[in-house]
Parts: C-alpha cells; sequence; structure tokens
C-alpha cells in the first residue's frame, strides 16, 4: 500500500501502515490517494537522476 507524509508530502509504500514518516519522522502519515499512489507509481517506473 502507497502512503502519503502531510508534514512533507513523502510517498512511499509499506505492506502494513507505519506510525511515522521515514522521511522526516513525523507522525502524519495517511493512505495515499489515487493521484498520489500515481505519481507513486510514475516515480519507481521512471527514477530521476541526480
Amino acid at each position: 500500500m502507497v502512503y502519503a507524509c502531510d508534514n512533507c508530502h513523502f510517498l512511499f509504500s509499506r505492506t502494513s501502515q507505519p506510525e511515522q514518516c521515514p522521511d522526516c519522522g513525523k507522525y502524519a502519515i495517511r493512505p495515499a490517494d489515487e493521484a498520489e499512489r500515481q505519481e507513486n507509481e510514475k516515480r519507481l517506473k521512471e527514477p530521476r537522476e541526480i
């Protein structure tokens, strides 16, 4: 399942609902909406180079 952080807007997937955001550590986690799930899938398929 894909989750989103309302604090830092980080998108990530986990098999069970996490308590904290793995990026910023806040407790503002919620299931991602459809648009966020699609964005996460797109990012996984086409990673950006830094």
